[in-house]
């Protein structure tokens, strides 16, 4: 959704409500990964994932594009996609590439990722007087 919105900003008629309810959903699934079993580490990879797919996959609306196939010969027809939509196309393409592929690498090598980001033992649990980060 996120992606969506940042593509088709323009025809948004409430663009800042619109950005901080999805922003309000973000803070909402990473507080709860901060519980013990339930990995953070998913809901991060899930958001990211959707992000960069949803700039790959989702349709652009186009307003006026069809109507152009009824122009008279020797007219230029305008491309359907804009520039920025082609270089955030290309980039989240690469992205996910490179990044499922090093999870894959990493996975298949039986590492551990908390074993060369100290702090990112916070990111799955956070200790509390309630329970410890040991436990999860």
């Amino acid at each position: 959704m996120l992606a969506e919105l940042i593509t088709n900003w323009t025809i948004y008629s409430n663009k800042v409500m619109a950005l901080l309810t999805l922003l309000v959903i973000i803070v909402i699934n990473l507080a709860i990964g901060i519980l013990p079993h339930v990995d953070n580490f998913a809901h991060i990879g899930g958001f990211l994932v959707g992000l960069l797919l949803g700039f790959i996959l989702l349709p652009r609306p186009q307003f006026g594009w069809l109507e152009q196939r009824h122009l008279p010969a020797g007219v230029r027809l305008k491309s359907k996609y804009k520039a920025y939509q082609y270089v955030l196309l290309i980039a989240s393409l690469i992205l996910l590439v490179a990044g499922l592929t090093v999870a894959l690498v990493m996975l298949l090598r039986g590492e551990n990722g908390n074993d060369h980001c100290h702090w990112c033992r916070y990111i799955t649990s956070v200790p509390t007087s309630k329970w410890e980060c040991s436990d999860t």
